[in-house]
């Protein structure tokens, strides 16, 4: 069998670029926004409530500009309870914002005549509080960058907020208001529906929808979508790639791969390919540079002409100079050492033989952009066979 390899590499530059109920936040420009506790420079309407403003509630509006994510709680209590010193049960409210990683926190106990305000937070963080008839309110402001694991990629942020309200000063358990929310950033969105566009995609096409440190290059994680025949990268631009593969059923899996140092990730694939009465299964690799997509290599893992089926499994392992990609050849069926008569793939790493005396597989591991390969010694005969 002949095969001819093609993948078509995009790169498109867009201007516009999952826990609770997702809401969008308003497009204001977070550094007009006072951080003074106050909402008068906010717009009046709730993007959304919980809670019951007879027994505790919680307002939300918010704010995301590209560059800080702000924040502003209304929580309505008609008894807002602080104590002086010592242990008690307190009224606060804890925040905690995260972007696929380890979230910040902040943890907010309103001022009163009682006590005064105590906010425990990261430098970074902007926060204020201010009473208000009914309860108190608090803003903040959360530049991106202060976010763990937030890149350019970052599709959204996981919020939770709870307030804690302690009718009793001493004693008893609290009663919690939760608001858990995905916030969707707005800018990221359009960039996910623009790449699907272009690619005539639906969303219940997308099978990988995954955030990963793939690219050197750059800072935080990358997102990369995978669906039909394309895989795709996402950053503050698109890339993609579109697989040798006839229809969406010829592509058997896509997953990443830990084969390089530094818990850096690459883009795998399987592609079925057929042709003159057989067809054979490709193992495809990127890594990522820059925001755009770099064909590593691919390797023939399976052929089969009728009955016959040649094999090859592929699994990581530890090696000397990080993860590596080990490919190792399975029982044939029907063919034989003597009836094999397939010219080795060129546009490919051929298939591993099983008979091959000297070679009992590859292993494969990652050197900057390039991929490196090394022959396993093939598995000693037990003495009598």
């Amino acid at each position: 069998m002949r095969w001819s390899l093609v993948v078509a590499v995009l790169v498109v530059t867009c201007a516009r670029a999952h826990a609770g109920t997702a809401i969008r936040c308003d497009d204001l420009s977070t550094a007009d926004l006072t951080v003074d506790g106050l909402l008068d420079d906010w717009p009046k309407a709730v993007l959304t409530r919980a809670g019951s403003s007879s027994d505790g509630q919680v307002e939300l509006r918010c704010s995301w500009d590209g560059t800080a994510f702000a924040l502003a709680l209304d929580i309505k209590d008609d008894r807002l309870i602080r104590v002086r010193s010592g242990k008690a049960h307190e009224d606060h409210v804890t925040v905690t914002l995260a972007a696929g990683g380890k979230p910040i926190v902040i943890d907010a106990f309103p001022g009163n005549p009682m006590a005064k305000v105590r906010i425990v937070k990261p430098a970074k963080v902007t926060a204020a509080d201010s009473l208000q008839p009914k309860g108190f309110s608090l803003e903040l402001r959360i530049p991106a960058g202060a976010i763990p694991g937030f890149s350019g990629s970052t599709p959204s942020l996981d919020l939770g907020v709870v307030f804690h309200d302690s009718d009793q000063a001493t004693g008893g358990d609290d009663a919690e208001v939760a608001l858990p929310l995905t916030i969707e950033l707005g800018d990221r969105k359009d960039l996910l529906d623009d790449f699907l566009r272009s690619v005539r995609l639906r969303r219940s096409d997308v099978k990988l929808d995954q955030l990963a440190n793939l690219d050197p290059d750059r800072k935080g994680n990358e997102r990369i979508v995978a669906g039909g025949t394309v895989i795709g990268v996402l950053t503050d631009q698109y890339a993609f790639v579109s697989l040798p593969a006839a229809t969406a059923a010829d592509v058997k899996k896509v997953e990443l791969l830990a084969l390089g140092k530094n818990g850096v990730k690459v883009v795998s694939a399987v592609v079925r390919q057929g042709g003159n009465g057989g067809s054979r299964d490709l193992l495809m690799l990127w890594t990522v540079w820059s925001g755009q997509l770099q064909p590593m290599g691919q390797i023939e893992i399976k052929k089969t002409a009728g009955p016959n089926v040649l094999e090859a499994g592929y699994s990581l392992a530890k090696g000397k100079l990080g993860p590596e990609l080990r490919v190792e050849p399975r029982p044939a069926v029907g063919w034989t050492a003597e009836t094999w008569n397939e010219e080795p793939a060129t546009d490919a790493d051929p298939i591993v033989l099983p008979w091959d005396p000297a070679k009992g597989g590859i292993a494969y591991t990652m050197k900057g952009k390039e991929l490196e390969r090394r022959e396993l010694p093939a598995p000693k005969k037990r003495k009598g066979t």
